[in-house]
């Protein structure tokens, strides 16, 4: 949850007895759940325990459990959160979310050239697509120690890169779980629209609404196969850039029905429709996830590791044999 002044935040308690922030923990531990279960066998093993999902749950709410942390890491880190689009899709009418910037440079010097920043506007786009890319570097990483932990060429380098292997998949799970935070907020409709917080409604919606009523079995049914590029298809960052502004678009253009539901009295009540909108918008969190974390899997193949870089396919093909110095040295 964010900018909930305190008059708002008290008639919304007054409404709803309780509600916690952001999706919500119940709502972001809903699509990390739902993402898992749809990962196909081909990832990683890392990913196929209950504790490494028990995990990666735990981590998806850690950005808002460090709200609070300091002035310098609140104003540069609550504007991750959410992206401010206009009705028709823009920030501060000059960026649209279909057609985003490349990078967060260009998207600041676009909004500075119309008087706003990211700072004001928020920059959850460039939130999803840093940690995407953190998360593919970290499964380049992770395929060159799993190659080098049975190949290398000494016993003593096979047990080091698989002590590397498992540090890795420590920082897998780790990343994973932050990174999902901001991915479902991308598809919570209050979160990319400047209509954030109109009548109060954010904080019960997206938290007490959705612990009672949303059920894990109902967003797992709703995600079916993925509509991600085919297996180790390259993508670009133009259209990296383009599929997280689709998936921000798509919530944005449900922000009408939300409050038209709300008028109703659909979530005070919990009505079917208000619960099916609820249930649709954390699948389609889940889903992105899922589909960004496959991404990420089958791209790690085109990066480099190490110092001077090494090409992952250079060492699954065992073209080159690094030792641990590639890793480690100056």
């Amino acid at each position: 949850m964010r900018r909930l002044t305190c008059a708002i935040a008290a008639i919304a308690l007054t409404l709803y007895p309780a509600f916690a922030d952001a999706w919500g923990t119940t709502g972001h531990h809903l699509i990390v759940r739902a993402a898992f279960g749809w990962l196909p066998t081909s990832m990683p093993g890392v990913f196929w325990t209950h504790e490494a999902e028990a995990t990666v749950e735990s981590f998806s709410t850690e950005m808002d459990q460090l709200k609070g942390a300091g002035v310098s890491f609140d104003r540069d880190w609550d504007p991750a959160h959410y992206i401010d689009a206009n009705d028709n899709g823009t920030i501060a009418g000059v960026v649209s979310l279909g057609t985003l910037p490349g990078d967060m440079d260009e998207y600041d010097r676009a909004l500075r050239a119309a008087g706003a920043s990211p700072y004001r506007m928020g920059y959850l786009p460039y939130a999803i697509a840093d940690g995407w890319e953190v998360l593919r570097k970290d499964f380049a990483y992770w395929r060159a120690f799993d190659r080098l932990a049975q190949h290398a060429s000494s016993a003593n380098a096979r047990a080091w890169f698989a002590s590397q292997r498992a540090l890795r998949e420590d920082l897998i799970l780790h990343d994973a779980g932050v990174w999902s935070h901001f991915v479902g907020d991308g598809s919570q409709p209050l979160h990319v629209s400047v209509h954030y917080n109109d009548g109060g409604i954010h904080a019960p919606f997206e938290g007490a609404f959705v612990r009672e009523h949303v059920a894990a079995d109902a967003v797992s049914k709703l995600l079916g196969p993925s509509h991600k590029p085919a297996a180790y298809e390259r993508i670009s960052q133009p259209a990296l850039m383009r599929s997280i502004g689709e998936y921000l678009t798509e919530s944005n253009s449900h922000v009408a029905q939300l409050y038209a539901i709300a008028k109703r009295g659909g979530f005070r009540e919990a009505t079917p429709e208000a619960i099916a909108f609820a249930t649709e918008r954390v699948a389609d969190g889940a889903r992105e996830l899922r589909d960004l974390i496959m991404l990420a899997y089958d791209n790690s193949l085109y990066e480099s590791v190490g110092y001077p870089e090494i090409k992952v396919t250079d060492i699954l093909d065992g073209r080159v044999q690094p030792q641990p110095s590639a890793f480690g040295g100056d």
